[in-house]
């Protein structure tokens, strides 16, 4: 894992209403690493992610993604931006009834002249690529099938499969394995960590449970819940020095 740092997210500070949600929250994220957030509802695990890929506006503070200010951006240059994002959700935003194939290709969306999605015609390098996605995954065999037809966890490697044919340098994560049973959750955070070191990617994912995040993540950020800290000291991280220190 290479220490450039892919992401960097500086005095970040979001509110709803009355209601303060980030509040001056700073984070590094390095290329090839995997950072998991952890926190209780309504901590700002969630308002931060969709902060990171612009999704939302934050109030305050900076947001860098490689070259590119998300907190500025608007229009034609954050879908670009956006671009370099991937996205895994915990309830998959798969078409269900399109292959699995064909929502991987959904990745290549924004690259491709809009008569070839219409007719679903795309490029031949993108099908290549959607393949071997698949076969990355470990769900070659299933390229054809339904997408509503598959367990949780292959619609989740699905997802994870369509950030790779994205060409994601970033992946972000809310809550991936909160819908699965406990191998599917082990074998798909597994899964993101050995692409995120073999690809490069970094990744930034919300999780409930502690025990997954020490086995899996590089580091772990816990965002404070507003029960457990002042206003103003609410969303700012705190590093485990356990899940830092430990062998990857």
């Amino acid at each position: 894992m290479t220490h450039q740092r892919r992401l960097q997210i500086r005095n970040l500070g979001k509110s709803f209403d009355d209601a303060l949600v980030l509040d001056g929250f700073s984070l590094d994220v390095a290329a090839g690493e995997f950072v998991a957030l952890l926190g209780p509802s309504g901590a700002g695990k969630t308002t931060l992610l969709r902060c990171v890929s612009g999704l939302a506006q934050p109030d305050a503070g900076e947001i860098l993604l490689g070259d590119h200010a998300m907190h500025r951006l608007r229009g034609a240059a954050l879908r670009r931006a956006q671009r370099e994002i991937g996205f895994v959700f915990q309830q998959f935003n798969l078409i269900g009834r399109r292959s699995a194939l064909a929502n991987v290709l959904t990745g290549r969306l924004p690259d491709v002249a809009l008569w070839r999605v219409v007719l679903g015609r795309f490029p031949e390098a993108d099908r290549r690529d959607a393949f071997a996605a698949l076969e990355r995954v470990g769900l070659l065999p299933q390229a054809w099938q339904r997408a509503d037809l598959l367990s949780g966890g292959q619609q989740q490697r699905v997802a994870i499969a369509r950030a790779l044919v994205q060409r994601s340098r970033l992946l972000l994560a809310d809550e991936p394995v909160a819908s699965l049973d406990p191998e599917a959750a082990e074998n798909v955070l597994s899964l993101i960590r050995e692409i995120a070191r073999e690809e490069n990617m970094s990744v930034l994912c919300s999780l409930h449970q502690p025990a997954l995040a020490a086995r899996f993540a590089d580091r772990i950020c816990v965002l404070a819940g507003p029960e457990e800290a002042p206003l103003t000291n609410r969303g700012a991280p705190r590093i485990d020095a356990s899940a830092e220190a430990r062998p990857v």
